[in-house]
């Protein structure tokens, strides 16, 4: 069974709650806004004459329907504006950790992703794994961690969302800021009457443009962390199962034949590669025994014809 420490659904649900909450405030404080307004038309109606009055309240009553509509519409846009920076990360289980990778790369690529860093470890002896970062779009990234699923089995998924509106607030007004700047030190240099003017202008200039580029270049980092979500993912693969142990006489038994007979044929392999030397060097014995009694004989024979001169009889005087 997956189990999932932080799903993607109460992730979204919990948003949605906030969102209706501050929805509700904001509502509140338009109808309150809106009664004020209705009071005060009445007043300065009765001043002129009772008809105007009535005319103030019937806008006041408008306006006071009106608010809540306004209140929803300014929320809505204000969600859509926020800045959130996604990060996620889980872990999947497969038994073929290379082949797995590469079906995810599939995957995240299809979806308009990429994948940004893969190490993968093959360990002798034991269960390969490996290590992916995802760089995925932040509004797929639930749909890319459920198809995960067909891989293998998915765990331990955990997200997390960072607000950096205000960050990315600020940004945009520096870099407003320094735009209006360089503009108008670009028109003091262009309308530079000496050239102390001009050198002073010209060395602003280069540092506001300086401070402009890497402001932007900040704001360009952050919009690309916004818009595509960064999913932490480990592989690891399946660790082979140990083979249980006989359980009764008969497994037992069944286990001693099979170790038997692997024996035998471990010992019948041995023999059929040892068979072809025994042959070789029986042979080789064989000649050589054969070349040693010839020799023997040979010297036997050459022993029994040399006898001394005077082995059959005295010397003669």
């Amino acid at each position: 069974m997956t189990r999932r420490s932080a799903p993607l659904s109460g992730v979204v649900a919990l948003g949605a709650a906030a969102a209706i909450a501050l929805s509700g405030c904001t509502a509140g404080g338009g109808s309150a806004g809106s009664g004020a307004g209705g009071e005060a038309a009445p007043a300065a109606g009765a001043v002129g004459d009772v008809g105007t009055s009535g005319g103030g309240d019937a806008g006041g009553a408008a306006a006071a329907a009106a608010a809540p509509g306004a209140g929803a519409g300014g929320e809505l846009a204000a969600d859509a504006a926020r800045q959130v920076i996604t990060t996620a990360s889980a872990s999947l289980v497969a038994d073929d950790v290379a082949a797995t990778t590469g079906r995810i790369a599939v995957l995240v690529e299809g979806a308009g992703g990429r994948v940004e860093e893969r190490a993968v470890q093959t360990p002798e002896g034991g269960p390969a794994s490996a290590s992916l970062v995802l760089r995925v779009p932040a509004d797929r990234l639930s749909t890319t961690v459920d198809g995960l699923e067909r891989f293998g089995a998915v765990s331990d998924v955990t997200v997390s969302a960072t607000d950096v509106t205000a960050q990315a607030t600020d940004l945009d007004a520096r870099i407003a800021a320094l735009r209006t700047s360089t503009d108008r030190l670009t028109q003091l240099l262009a309308g530079a009457s000496s050239t102390d003017a001009l050198v002073a202008a010209e060395s602003a200039l280069t540092q506001r443009q300086a401070e402009l580029d890497s402001l932007v270049q900040q704001r360009s980092l952050l919009a690309g962390q916004v818009q595509m979500a960064t999913l932490t993912l480990s592989v690891q693969g399946r660790a082979a199962a140990p083979e249980a142990g006989p359980s009764d006489f008969a497994d037992g038994l069944g286990s001693g034949w099979r170790s038997l007979v692997s024996t035998l044929g471990a010992a019948l392999v041995v023999a059929g590669v040892l068979l072809p030397w025994l042959v070789l060097a029986a042979l080789l014995g064989a000649a050589v025994l054969g070349v040693g009694r010839l020799a023997r004989r040979l010297q036997r024979r050459g022993q029994g014809a040399a006898v001394p001169a005077g082995a059959d009889g005295d010397e003669a005087p």
